[in-house]
């Protein structure tokens, strides 16, 4: 088993704990096991889950697995630096996400209410007051955003890089949908995170993905707030709604040439984030090998004329032992520029499909019970 196969056998061995201990955290909540919590108790259970399983689980025991430290992991993962242009370009991608999800979501609910499907519902409150929002904020948006971006964009999408990129992406996409363990979150969350693993692994930074998920999150927990204290920010879906019921046909025009125009704003940012991300980075790296290869190239032929003059010899070519100086030349200025992810995700590439009997067993046993529980909350929700 070579070193990349053992990655992948630690992220799934963490990624297993997490799924076993939070079905059994979700079984017990639905069958109220755990109302001894009282009315603070899904808050408790979320930080349970987000910190004491995602992130404590993907982050610590990982680096005791792989015997590294955590700011080892934490780099592993992706956590490079961006730029504030950067975030600002993740902002307003995570704006036009959350729209586009509303419309997605839209479309998901109208198909399982076909069926018979019906939500379970959350708790009526009487009165929404803004600490409230702001526990909500941290709780849905600000935890995930960090803690499930962690495990699915770092572990699982690192980890299981060396499968090949596409296939660490579905997967790791697949099980972050699953593991919701609700119905009516499992594709939208699926799509998503197609998109945010396509793009952290362009962009080399895990950052990125983060700031969306919380946008989405966070935009999501302001407009319940929203409609709940009438602030009207909810106003454009709320005339979607009502021209739907009485002129459909505007809406649906409206509502095309929308998706239409932020899929094309969607397009535009996503292409300069990777410039001010990735470009940066790989052209720094080109800047850096190729500066590095002139001194020693300068250096070299300074040498072999003074060997040259005192034994009357010729330069000794290799092509093979170039090629191998090369390279690493260009990991150790990868190293200088932070731009490992790059020389990384190319070698892991080129050596996709490799996976041990252990690594594709918990893959499968994952798989099969986030599907089971999924499949059971549709069925409770159509009984």
């Amino acid at each position: 088993m070579n070193t990349k196969q053992k990655i992948s056998k630690s992220a799934m061995i963490c990624y297993s704990v997490i799924v076993a201990l939070f079905v059994t955290i979700r079984m017990l909540s639905s069958f109220d096991v755990l109302d001894f919590l009282g009315d603070v108790g899904s808050y408790v259970l979320n930080v349970i889950v987000q910190v004491g399983l995602l992130f404590t689980i993907s982050v610590f025991m990982f680096a005791g697995l792989q015997k590294r430290k955590p700011k080892q992991v934490f780099s592993y993962y992706g956590f490079k630096k961006i730029s504030w242009r950067s975030i600002i370009y993740s902002i307003l991608i995570g704006i036009i996400v959350y729209i586009l999800n509303v419309f997605l979501v839209t479309i998901i609910n109208s198909i399982l209410t076909s069926i018979g499907y019906s939500s379970s519902g959350g708790t009526t409150m009487s009165s929404y007051p803004f600490w409230l929002f702001l526990i909500n904020l941290v709780v849905t948006a600000v935890l995930p955003g960090i803690c499930e971006e962690t495990v699915h964009r770092g572990m699982l999408l690192r980890g299981l890089s060396s499968l090949g990129i596409n296939k660490a992406i579905l997967i790791s996409s697949f099980l972050f949908g699953l593991l919701h363990l609700n119905i009516e979150q499992c594709f939208y969350a699926i799509v998503i995170g197609i998109f945010l693993g396509y793009l952290t692994a362009f962009c080399g930074s895990i950052y990125p993905a983060m700031i969306i998920h919380f946008m989405n999150n966070g935009l999501s927990v302001f407009m319940s707030y929203s409609v709940f204290n009438n602030l009207g920010f909810e106003g454009m879906f709320n005339w979607i709604n009502f021209n739907l019921e009485n002129n459909p046909l505007i809406a649906i025009l409206f509502v095309i040439c929308l998706i239409v125009l932020l899929s094309i704003l969607l397009c535009i940012l996503v292409r300069a984030l990777y410039r001010d991300t990735a470009l940066r980075r790989i052209s720094k790296l080109q800047e850096a090998v190729f500066t590095e290869v002139m001194r020693t190239s300068y250096i070299n032929e300074v040498k072999e004329m003074t060997e040259n003059s005192s034994e009357g010899e010729g330069p000794q070519e290799n092509p093979e032992q170039d090629r191998e100086k090369l390279k690493a030349l260009i990991h150790e200025q990868a190293i200088k520029t932070g731009a490992t992810d790059i020389i990384d995700y190319e070698n892991e590439e080129n050596e996709g499909g490799k996976r041990d009997v252990v690594t594709t067993i918990l893959i499968t046993a994952c798989f099969v019970l986030t599907t089971a529980v999924t499949i059971f909350t549709l069925i409770w929700g159509i009984l």
